[in-house]
This record gives C-alpha cells, structure tokens and sequence, in this order.
C-alpha cells in the first residue's frame, strides 16, 4: 500500500509504497522515485548467490551482536562516520564482509638468518587483529612460525629467532576482528 505524505496550501510532498504497477521511493536526500515494480521470483537462486545470501546473513548475525556487546561498541564506535545512515551495526556489517588486505612484504636481504626484521604491511578499514608468520622450505614444511607484532599504522614486524639456510618462502596470513584471514607466499630472492 502506498502512503502519500500532503502538506497544507502545496499539494502532494511525497510519495512511498507501491500503487498498480510502480513503486515509489525516498532517496536519502527526501527525493521521491519512481520505477516498475520489480517481477517476482520464485527460484531459489545460483549456488553463488545462496553462498552469498548466507554469507551476508552471517554479516548481519554479527553486526547485531556487536550493536548489543558493550566491547563490541566500544570497539566499531571510532569507525563510525558522521552521517544519516552511520551505526556500529553497519560498520561492523561491512568488516565482516570485507578481509584484511596484504599490500607488502619487505623481507630484502633475508635468506634465513636468525635476528632477521621481516615488515608486513597489512590493512583492514576496522583494524587488523593478527599477524602471522612462517618460514618455508623447498617442500613447503614449515621452518619457523610466529606472530609479528604491530610496528606503525599498518605495519608489523616480526624478527626470525633461528637461522634456517633452508628457507624459500615467507608465508604471512593476516587476521581481523571478525575472523576473515588473508594469505600470501613470498618467494625468496
């Protein structure tokens, strides 16, 4: 049913809901719009679209959780922008949706030796809440492992504690507050 908001001495202010075949909107800037009616569908979707409908369903579940958490607010309140529509539950929807991202590895010059400082440069919007890293031979077993520790901004540092001569690969994973991880492997030089 549409509903039709009227103002004294103007006519008509605005319009939402659905009359016959059209559906009217307000935009967020109280603009009225107009379209066709969407076609109702019965299928149940692409394997692609279920794993996403359940995906974001997960988002949803866990930024409710975090609105209703003292820690959790206190944790996305920083991240929240100024706006109409800003709220912990979005926010913490959309890092829920989103990984951390590895931009770099700085391990120049390392070649197994023990003491070595290897900088990971890894970003998320809400923070990223873990780091690790391992040492890999040719065969891929692992040599060392450990978490770095957060350095400046986006970066982390991790220092080896043995010397493997063996290493080939640096293998970093990231890890933020909602549990979403991001990996890369490194050859190296």
């Amino acid at each position: 049913m549409a509903r039709v908001k009227m103002e004294l001495g103007s006519g008509i202010a605005g319009l939402s809901g659905r009359i016959g075949n059209l559906v009217f909107r307000i935009g967020a800037d109280g603009t009225t719009y107009a379209q066709q009616a969407p076609s109702s569908r019965k299928r149940p979707g692409s394997a692609a679209q279920q794993q996403h409908r359940k995906r974001f369903g997960a988002a949803a579940a866990y930024g409710r959780t975090q609105q209703a958490s003292a820690e959790g607010r206190a944790y996305y309140q920083p991240f929240v922008a100024a706006g109409r529509f800003a709220s912990v539950y979005r926010v913490a929807l959309a890092d829920y949706l989103k990984p951390p991202q590895l931009r770099a590895v700085e391990a120049g010059g390392y070649h197994g030796q023990a003491k070595a400082r290897l900088r990971i440069q890894a970003c998320n919007p809400c923070g990223v809440a873990a780091v690790w890293v391992s040492g890999l031979n040719a065969t891929g077993q692992v040599l060392e492992e450990g978490l770095a520790a957060p350095e400046e901004a986006d970066w982390w540092v991790y220092q080896t504690t043995h010397s493997h001569p063996a290493a080939r690969q640096l293998q970093v994973a990231a890890q933020d507050r909602p549990g979403n991880t991001a990996e890369i492997v490194v050859d190296l030089e």
